[in-house]
């Protein structure tokens, strides 16, 4: 695998990781972004449940191409959701820019897979 992709792998999965956990423990900030989306406690943790299987994806994903590309595929769907939950939310672009920018990274992720 060419380094761009190892290092986009991994800081997806580092942000991930963070993202998840918190939304697995349900902290606060974890219940104030979820009532903020409009979103309950319940999708919220399978949510993260789901980024930390992304993790998984992401990190194994390094070594094995398939479910590297089925994992950055995921990542862009997933964050594709988020993105329409915040533009419901009519937040700021300050505020939407990090899930855009994850997903401009899992798109560029995706692509730089299949082409290796």
């Amino acid at each position: 695998m060419h380094i761009p992709t190892v290092v986009l792998s991994v800081l997806l999965a580092v942000e991930f990781a963070f993202t998840g956990l918190i939304k697995m423990l349900g902290t606060a900030t974890a219940r104030a972004n979820a009532e903020h989306l409009g979103i309950n406690l319940r999708l919220s943790r399978l949510i993260g449940v789901a980024e930390l299987a992304a993790v998984v994806g992401l990190l194994v994903g390094i070594a094995v191409k398939p479910l590297a590309i089925v994992t950055s595929a995921a990542v862009v769907l997933l964050i594709a959701g988020a993105v329409g939950y915040h533009l419901k939310a009519r937040d700021k672009v300050t505020v939407l820019l990090p899930a855009a920018l994850t997903g401009l990274a899992a798109i560029a992720l995706l692509v730089l897979t299949v082409a290796s």
